[in-house]
């Protein structure tokens, strides 16, 4: 192969490719016939540099991250099928911040790039792992450390990681640091040592609010916030929007509630209710059985001033109503959802 891209969202594996592939080249990861590029640089500088006669190697290596900051030229599979023998262009697809409408672009021009490769002759390795199968890689994962690790541990794991398998790897490999030559992974070596996604704090949040554990749902609002100094940019950044997106989730599982149903077994005139993004159905088993849950002890009724809640925050925070400090009012907002649950 000539050109080899990597995609997928699983970065952790895609990372691990990236190394086995220079391995089976023959290349050393510091070569000095290797050139590193971003994929902000022109593509005709990607294929310049692929086309450089080695100098002391049988192959000259030219890999470029973050290459979906450019989007794939007409002619690029033309291009790549023309390159000499000598070359080896690596493509690495790796993730870019920004919101939902810049992730959707980025989507959209991941599959360009992947159609562009495969045109020109070259391999596509895509790294995804659905939801369903999140658990046993980790399980695997774990065998290749050397360590054993039970369902409920597997469980926690994946959901304090947000289901991202590659963040689960790397904690995976912090955690057999962490218990030495002990053959097993506990759930308290998991709460101890992994860090937990914000996603994860979120979902906490969520869980207390609805449970009117009010002092649980502040100390996980000060987790997410870090500092009361940037209440208002962590509220903007990600906060709000993922409190909306949990909210969201919870009326979804609150209409299977009403059915009587679990989320798989939901019958299509309440599914066809679940919007595309986010969906109930696309969410990880353990996910919904936890939003299901707490769904029990919501209503629609006061989901609905959940979310009128969270919209006067955000119009607090941005001066259209009178407000104290960010802070604050993100406390007043959860403590506001709390009393909302309150079985006093």
């Amino acid at each position: 192969m000539r050109v080899v891209m990597l995609s997928g969202d699983e970065g952790a594996l895609r990372r691990r490719a990236l190394a086995e592939t220079l391995a089976a080249a023959g290349i050393a990861s510091d070569d000095i016939e290797i050139a590193h590029l971003e994929g902000s640089v022109a593509t005709n500088e990607w294929l310049g540099q692929a086309c450089t006669a080695p100098f002391l190697s049988e192959k000259r290596v030219v890999i470029v991250r973050n290459m979906l900051r450019s989007e794939a030229p007409a002619d690029f599979g033309a291009q790549c099928a023309s390159l000499p023998a000598y070359a080896l262009l690596i493509l690495v697809a790796d993730e870019e911040t920004g919101d939902d409408n810049r992730q959707s672009r980025l989507k959209t021009v991941r599959t360009q790039w992947e159609k562009a490769v495969t045109a020109g002759n070259g391999r596509v390795e895509k790294f995804e792992v659905s939801p369903k199968e999140v658990q046993d890689a980790i399980r695997k994962e774990a065998e290749r450390l050397g360590k054993k690790i039970s369902e409920r541990c597997t469980q926690l794991l994946a959901e304090m990681t947000g289901g991202s398998l590659s963040r689960a790897i790397e904690e995976l490999e912090k955690l057999a640091i962490y218990v030495g030559d002990a053959d097993t992974l506990r759930e308290e070596d998991v709460r101890n040592a992994v860090v937990p996604s914000r996603d994860w704090n979120v979902f906490k949040l969520c869980d207390a609010i609805v449970r009117d554990d009010a002092s649980e749902a502040i100390r996980q609002l000060r987790i997410l916030v870090e500092s009361p100094q940037r209440a208002e940019e962590a509220a903007f950044r990600s906060i709000l929007p993922m409190l909306s997106r949990q909210f969201r989730l919870l009326w979804q599982a609150r209409a299977c509630v009403e059915a009587g149903t679990s989320v798989q077994n939901a019958p299509p005139e309440v599914r066809a209710a679940f919007p595309a993004r986010p969906n109930l159905g696309s969410e990880q088993p353990y996910r919904q059985s936890a939003l299901l849950s707490a769904a029990r002890g919501a209503s629609f009724d006061k989901l609905s001033k959940c979310f009128a809640l969270v919209a006067d925050a955000d119009a607090r925070l941005k001066g259209l109503l009178p407000a104290y400090s960010g802070m604050e009012t993100l406390e007043s907002a959860v403590l506001g959802m709390s009393a909302l649950f309150s079985r006093r």
